[in-house]
């Protein structure tokens, strides 16, 4: 029930919304008016299509709800204690716990049928007790520590080779109740609450914060290439990963110097970053903002100009692939496979935070081609997408800047000048600000109670 509350409030907070836009105008020339109208209509109609396979999908699950079979401990590490719950079918479940005696860990448990059973436990489980609710189809296991420990790791792990039972399991590790209560995943009442949850900063970003003045807004920096890489090389022999490394810290010293970011560069000298660890960097740092900088090259030498990159529609499935075939459903640091175990609705809340994304991402490409235009030559169609895995984060707005035709010999000439490079650099940290200053407007106008008439 509570889920079906939750597909309700994505009806509510995301279609809603979604048409009044187009009834304000407010979706640029491609997207007012009438077509402007049937576009957000058929954004909304799909959000409800979704919604409605979300009930479909908790039906199903009421009807087919799962069995205890039994529950099983054991320690596979040094001071950690492991339980499994093995059961005839998928289960979706949610943690709390509380400081009860040496503390108590609660797993919250739909799509499951018992009769209740309890026992002793074993290494840092002193008793357990699984007990069907009030709710039709859901249960409640209780730990009961026997030693204090923290909740170190939980999981499903379906059925697979000669194990036809689908198994919960939790690891518990030697630790303090302070630790047990820090080890406990936040509980979502609804989706509204998810949905907010996503927009926070991660557990990595919100400790370099503190130690950051007030709570600035992370921008991270992507030189391209480097190390064995030095991607593409122009008439005169530049190489494309130098000119890159030099752009790059000269937008941070613009940016810090205007004191309103943190700046966290991908590479701050001649190394190799991998593709996956660009993105990781930027997840791990609670990017507000990622923006790769590279420099064109095409067999044609009259080729000129600058574009600005963000994922296509075929980078977009790629991303949702990816996080489908490795189950890897994690935006903005809330792994969405413990909100619900039903993949159904991880895909839901992933394709959700993707959309916001790629708006957010396609409202920074148009401000830096404004600020770029006239202060560097451009090519035509400036702003472009491409499937470009360094821009596939689900949970991080990016571009990718091609500053020029390295192939250019005018071009690389504008790479290697301290002025050009200052210019241009100037351009986009412009960009950035109009950026963030826009969001912040944004951000005020919704807290602002309507006018009563």
């Amino acid at each position: 029930m509570e889920l079906l509350k939750a597909a309700l409030t994505v009806a509510e907070n995301y279609g809603a919304p979604a048409f009044v836009r187009s009834k304000q105008g407010g979706g640029g020339a491609s997207e007012t008016g009438v077509t402007g109208r049937f576009l957000h209509f058929g954004r909304l109609a799909a959000r409800l299509s979704a919604v409605s396979l979300l009930f479909a999908a908790l039906v199903a699950g009421a009807a087919n709800a799962a069995e205890l079979v039994g529950v099983r401990f054991g320690a596979y590490e040094k001071n950690v204690t492991r339980i499994v719950f093995d059961l005839t079918g998928p289960i979706d479940y949610s943690i709390s716990g509380d400081a009860e005696g040496l503390g108590r860990i609660i797993i919250e448990i739909n799509g499951l049928v018992t009769k209740g059973v309890s026992g002793g436990g074993e290494g840092h489980v002193a008793r357990y007790s699984v007990s069907p609710t009030d709710a039709d189809g859901a249960a409640k296991a209780i730990l009961e520590l026997g030693r204090t420990a923290k909740l170190k790791d939980d999981f499903v792990l379906p059925p697979k080779g000669g194990m036809s039972k689908t198994r919960l399991v939790l690891d518990l590790e030697t630790a303090d109740k302070a630790a047990l209560l820090a080890s406990l995943p936040q509980r979502y009442e609804d989706m509204t609450s998810i949905l907010q949850a996503v927009t926070a900063p991660t557990a990595a970003a919100a400790e370099e914060a503190r130690a950051s003045p007030a709570d600035l807004p992370v921008v991270v920096i992507d030189a391209g290439h480097g190390g064995g890489d030095p991607g593409a090389s122009g008439p005169g022999g530049v190489e494309e990963k130098d000119v890159t490394l030099a752009a790059a810290k000269e937008l941070k010293k613009i940016l810090q110097g205007e004191g309103r970011y943190r700046i966290v560069m991908t590479r701050a000298d001649d190394t190799r970053i991998s593709l996956d660890d660009r993105s990781r960097i930027a997840r791990e740092a609670g990017a507000k903002l990622f923006i790769s900088l590279h420099a064109d090259a095409h067999p044609n030498p009259h080729l000129r100009g600058a574009s600005v990159y963000t994922l296509s529609k075929e980078g977009t499935e790629r991303s949702a692939r990816e996080a489908r075939s490795q189950g890897d459903y994690q935006v903005y640091n809330l792994d969405l496979k413990k909100v619900s175990a039903d993949p159904v609705v991880g895909g839901i809340l992933f394709d959700l935070a993707q959309e916001k994304t790629q708006s957010q991402s396609a409202a920074f490409a148009e401000l830096l081609v404004q600020s770029l235009n006239g202060v560097v030559p451009l090519v035509n169609n400036s702003h472009r997408t491409g499937d470009l895995y360094v821009l596939l984060s689900p949970d991080v707005p990016a571009v990718l800047l091609e500053m020029a035709f390295i192939s250019n010999k005018s071009d690389e000439g504008h790479l290697t000048s301290p002025a050009w490079r200052e210019k241009a650099m100037t351009a986009v940290a412009d960009a950035i600000d109009r950026y963030f200053d826009a969001r912040q407007e944004t951000q005020h106008a919704a807290n602002i109670a309507p006018r009563t008439r």
